[in-house]
């Protein structure tokens, strides 16, 4: 499908309106590459309550766009990874074809990918982010690689935990602290430019919640279905929502 080809060829910004959570993931996961032996990696947060996906960092446009596929058809190895708390590695995707993500597998094979490895970043035994890598090639990770991979993916628990609490050792009197912190964090989301963020898709999905008369959830339903059947990025399609360039209506007319 024409809207995942490559674009750009690096990445290089941080987590969405969270610098100070995001520092020192990008080198992490752009050291992960020679260490695990694959040609990309993306680290993405994830929240069990608001099912709130964004992508921290890529290393390149394939694995930024092998996040998005994920995140626009709700299914792939990284919310598996997530949600089950452990990792899924797909060491050759033409052998997946017949898995529980065909439509994923597909679109990924068309990408370039021929093998994936999902592992979860958790911290206190709680998984809060998924560290994806792919490879141009197929084959299994041997047992250096996936010792890399999986330090990596440990790291990036600690790291984010640490920068966390450094944050918020930042904000003022203890007990307004975190209030403080996350209010500056979800104002900092609503006006942010990086590349890598989701802020938009979850504001277009509630302006087509409030359009169309329907849930949040199926706000974002609809999106990612347009968005897919169009052979457009989810976040191309939100940012459109969003500076009104597309008819709500109208998307919703298409879609069904």
């Amino acid at each position: 499908m024409g809207s995942w080809q490559a674009g750009d060829d690096r990445g290089g910004n941080s987590f969405v309106g969270c610098g100070p959570v995001s520092t020192g993931l990008a080198p992490l996961c752009e050291g992960v590459l020679d260490a695990a032996g694959v040609d990309g990696a993306a680290l993405t947060l994830l929240t069990t309550s608001s099912r709130v996906r964004d992508l921290v960092y890529a290393t390149d446009s394939v694995a930024q766009r092998l996040d998005d596929l994920q995140f626009t058809l709700g299914e792939g190895p990284c919310l598996d990874a997530y949600e089950n708390d452990d990792a899924h590695l797909l060491a050759d995707l033409d052998n997946h074809s017949g898995s529980r993500w065909p439509t994923f597998i597909g679109e990924a094979i068309g990408l370039g990918a021929r093998a994936l490895f999902a592992f979860p970043v958790a911290a206190g035994g709680t998984p809060l982010a998924v560290l994806e890598l792919y490879r141009r090639t197929a084959g299994e990770l041997n047992p250096q690689q996936h010792a890399a991979a999986t330090a990596a993916a440990s790291t990036a628990g600690y790291t984010v935990t640490r920068n966390w609490h450094d944050y918020l050792a930042t904000q003022g009197d203890y007990d307004d602290r975190v209030a403080t912190a996350a209010a500056d964090m979800s104002h900092a989301q609503d006006h942010t430019t990086d590349r890598f963020s989701r802020s938009d898709v979850y504001l277009a999905s509630g302006m087509v919640a409030a359009q169309l008369a329907v849930s949040a959830d199926e706000g974002l339903a609809r999106l990612r279905a347009f968005s897919f059947r169009h052979d457009r990025s989810l976040k191309d399609v939100a940012d459109d929502v969003v500076a009104r360039r597309m008819n709500l209506r109208t998307l919703d007319l298409d879609d069904h």
